[in-house]
């Protein structure tokens, strides 16, 4: 219990004192390069009332609970001749939990599977949990005026563990798991993939890219492969539209609850076929659209037999948005429509703005991932000033195939979000939010209560 006093006690410390430090310090700034360090503290604390809308398996997680992390940076540039550049940067993540949170990936007083260890091991995990590890090592190359007729950085190649984003993050935005054993679930302080190797070519209005990812799962053994091409182009000032084509591959082995012995082997090879656009018909409208089609092959192999399944599946999401910068707190009104099949493979989507695409700060951070899912979403955001904005997001949650679930009824819920996003000063930014859940019969049949859900966060983010 001291460790874990001290850990909280030093991990606030180092929040209170961060405004006092200078974010991106420039260690080394000359003609010949550049070199800077820098360091994120971010801490978040949240309370649960009617954990799981009252379910009975409430019992072994967390009324109340904290995640903490720490990352620091180096970056680093070498100018090269005709205005090339060698870059590269290195970053480490420090997190912590203590607490179990809604997930139920760790639970208080019960026995459950480490996911670091094949679900091949069980134990009870500690109410503190906490990881060291590096977060990014890559270096890349940026061609400056060396060819000079294709434009001035027309070629882009990096490698090694780095972050990621294809389109708009739908399908791949975030590469490594947190929580768990890592802790730090709701922060995620962890993005980048592992190994990867990147390559963009810009070439006025067009940018291609190809692209080797693999993620860093909590079990190494559902370490994903991503191979893939994108090409955007901008067809005018306000719009661009993007195609895409990622093959997944994965192959872990499969053992007795219990045992280390492998009794055979499941692979996956899924093929995935986006197209996604974004344009502004008005100057106070926007519009974004996104699908992506899949044929998704599933393997199990032992001595006795092979059994391949191949499912066709589809997703994506069509997206309005109205702004007024005219008006009293330039209000800001959107609307999306997203479904994805049952089957679905939702990849390795991540955070961008409130609701994407962990859809709802309950459901889509603890519950629910985004396949055999439909989901309504409304969204208002108000900005008094440039350092305060007001987000009011609803989200209407319906199965696609209920019956893969065994429940009786599509309807899960409706969840709604008031958040308040405050940017203090350029290293100290302040997020509060009141949320709440009301299941439907879905809802209830899948967390086992008929509660109201509430939810309540406070989260600092320093950076210096």
């Amino acid at each position: 219990m001291v460790k874990i006093t001290q850990k909280i006690y030093w991990s606030l410390l180092a929040s209170t004192f961060a405004t006092a430090a200078v974010a991106d310090y420039p260690v080394y700034d000359t003609e010949l390069g550049r070199l800077s360090a820098g360091l994120t503290v971010q801490t978040a604390t949240f309370g649960e009332v009617n954990n799981l809308s009252g379910s009975p398996d409430n019992a072994n997680l967390s009324n109340g609970f904290v995640e903490i992390s720490a990352t620091p940076k180096v970056e680093a540039t070498v100018n090269l001749p005709s205005d090339s550049t060698l870059y590269g940067g290195f970053s480490y993540v420090y997190s912590g939990t203590s607490g179990h949170d809604p997930s139920g990936y760790t639970q208080k007083n019960a026995d459950m599977y480490f996911q670091e260890s094949d679900y091949t091991e069980s134990g009870r995990y500690d109410n503190y949990r906490d990881e060291n590890m590096t977060e990014n090592l890559y270096v890349g190359w940026k061609s400056g005026n060396v060819f000079k007729q294709l434009g001035k950085d027309a070629i882009d190649i990096s490698g090694g563990r780095q972050d990621y984003k294809l389109g708009s993050g739908f399908l791949i935005h975030y590469g490594a798991d947190n929580g768990g054993n890592r802790g730090a679930g709701w922060i995620n302080p962890r993005t980048a993939f592992n190994d990867t190797v990147i390559a963009k070519i810009n070439v006025k209005s067009v940018t291609t890219e190809g692209f080797h990812l693999e993620t860093r799962p909590l079990n190494p053994a559902e370490k994903r492969n991503y191979d893939g091409a994108n090409v955007e182009y901008k067809v005018a000032k306000n719009a661009k539209v993007g195609v895409s084509y990622v093959n997944t591959t994965n192959s872990r082995p499969l053992h007795d609850e219990g045992s280390t012995i492998n009794y055979g082997e499941a692979s996956i090879n899924n093929d995935t076929y986006d197209a996604r656009a974004d344009f502004s018909p008005h100057p106070d409208v926007t519009v974004s659209a996104e699908y992506a089609y899949q044929t998704n092959a599933d393997t199990i192999t032992t001595p006795e037999s092979a059994d391949k399944k191949s499912i066709h599946a589809s997703g994506g999401f069509g997206q309005i948005e109205y702004k007024r910068q005219d008006l009293f707190w330039q209000p800001t009104i959107s609307y999306r429509y997203a479904i994805q099949d049952e089957g679905f493979d939702s990849m390795s989507p991540g955070f961008s703005t409130w609701g994407t695409w962990f859809q709802g700060e309950i459901n889509g951070e603890f519950v629910l991932s985004n396949s055999n899912l439909m989901t309504h979403v409304g969204k208002l955001v108000l900005t008094p000033n440039e350092s305060l904005a007001l987000n009011l997001v609803y989200l209407n949650y319906t199965f696609v195939k209920p019956d893969a679930l065994a429940l009786t009824s599509a309807d899960y819920g409706n969840e709604v979000n008031l958040l308040a996003d405050w940017q203090v000063n350029d290293m100290l930014g302040l997020s509060a939010g009141i949320e709440a859940f009301v299941p439907d019969e879905a809802g209830k049949q899948y967390l086992g209560g008929n509660k109201m859900w509430l939810q309540g966060m406070a989260s600092a983010t320093l950076e210096f």
